[in-house]
């Protein structure tokens, strides 16, 4: 008992730094509840609710972390070099071992798939894709992130799996959900590469090409300018032409602005790697989050 009662705060400890350190997987939850959200165009039943930000947030956390799993090697050779963002992962500083790691893999992939199970049928076949993708995406031999473009590609599947896993759950895809999938899709193919930006030396090493390895830094700006741009028009097209109500074409705007004056002085400051970071993720995501909930305040109906 005394025995069990020490290493209970140790595992949690590190199922919890384990978790903080791949955050960015609670996109998924986050765009599943939201979806879900925009489906009832209200208010959801609030075990549906739960089971399916389980359901997505236990397979994305836990592709994450066998992901984290399967670049350690490459992760250790690459941590000679300083200030590399893979390199500061809980594996590779030697806070989590491998072997407790695969086991939080295991539990939260079970976990995904279990609560998948307990909706139907339908999202525990689209969930076991997620976790298909995923390992596609990290296992030898295949391993597609070392595929160009196919970073993306996998990104963006990934964000439609977790929007049509909502309506899947409802049991009806509405148009509305359909546009929330087309416009994580859409700004995904220009603010992914941007986190590319903080992983290029990290990436180069490794043997990875990324958007802002084979097509430049400035290029990978313009292109997430360029999606914001044509963001906004999408709004005013949901307005006039998918049921949308006028809150998603004003605010939403107003949300995609804010991410160009964020992003825009990028193009001058890219060697200044701490105001790079900072903008990504202190600024660009919130504005991400409020986007996708500003779909969901323009599907109510007033």
């Amino acid at each position: 008992m005394t025995k069990l009662t020490n290493k209970s705060p140790k595992f949690i400890r590190e199922f919890a730094i384990s978790m903080k350190s791949r955050k960015e997987a609670m996109v998924y939850s986050w765009l599943s509840v939201i979806g879900l959200f925009i489906t009832y165009r209200g208010l959801p039943p609030t075990i549906l609710l739960l089971k399916v930000f389980f359901a997505m947030t236990g397979t994305a956390l836990g592709v994450y972390l066998y992901n984290d799993i399967c670049d350690l090697e490459a992760d250790m050779t690459r941590s000679k070099i300083v200030d590399l963002t893979p390199a500061s992962r809980p594996l590779c500083r030697g806070l989590v071992s491998k072997r407790r790691m695969g086991v939080f893999s295991a539990l939260l992939l079970v976990l995904g798939l279990t609560a998948s199970a307990l909706i139907n049928i339908e999202v525990l076949m689209i969930q076991f894709i997620f976790l298909m993708l995923g390992l596609f995406y990290s296992v030898k031999p295949i391993r597609l992130k070392r595929v160009f473009l196919m970073k993306q590609v996998i990104t963006m599947m990934g964000g439609a799996i977790a929007c049509l896993s909502a309506g899947l759950a409802a049991g009806t895809i509405t148009v509305q959900l359909l546009y929330l999938t087309g416009l994580y899709v859409l700004c995904t193919a220009g603010i992914g590469p941007l986190y590319d930006l903080k992983d290029i030396e990290s990436d180069r090493i490794g043997g990875i090409k990324t958007i802002p390895i084979v097509w430049g830094s400035r290029f990978t700006i313009r292109l997430a300018l360029a999606t914001f741009t044509v963001s906004a028009a999408t709004m005013w097209i949901g307005f006039y032409g998918l049921g949308f109500n006028i809150v998603l074409p004003i605010l939403g705007t107003l949300v995609l602005v804010s991410l160009v004056y964020v992003v825009y002085p990028l193009l001058g400051r890219l060697m200044d790697h701490e105001y790079v970071l900072k903008a990504l993720y202190s600024r660009v995501i919130p504005l991400m989050f409020l986007l996708q909930f500003t779909v969901f305040l323009g599907s109510l109906s007033f």
